[in-house]
């Protein structure tokens, strides 16, 4: 997906899924992996102007104070970059 040829937020719902499944898969996922962790999207919602990410994290993820902080702040920038769209939130549940 080409960031300057794609406006995210005109993206049908299953096309803004596949977006985020790929920068995360592109851009965070092996960062987690490599400390032993993972995450994986539980549902994605459309909340007005924002998009509403839920993950869950596994492995080395679940519990490490860092998943709250650093890590989800690492996640929803990522995603925000990659996506060229900022209204995005991760919520891990």
């Amino acid at each position: 997906m080409e960031n300057q040829t794609v406006n995210f937020q005109e993206l049908p719902f299953e096309e803004k899924w596949n977006a985020i499944e790929k920068a995360i898969d592109e851009g965070i996922r092996q960062f987690l992996v490599m400390d032993g962790g993972n995450l994986e999207i539980i549902d994605i919602k459309e909340n007005g102007d924002f998009i509403d990410v839920y993950i869950r994290y596994m492995g080395a993820c679940v519990g490490c104070a860092s998943a709250t902080t650093g890590t989800l702040f690492g996640i929803e920038h990522t995603l925000r970059e990659r996506l060229n769209y900022q209204n995005i939130r991760v919520l891990p549940i």
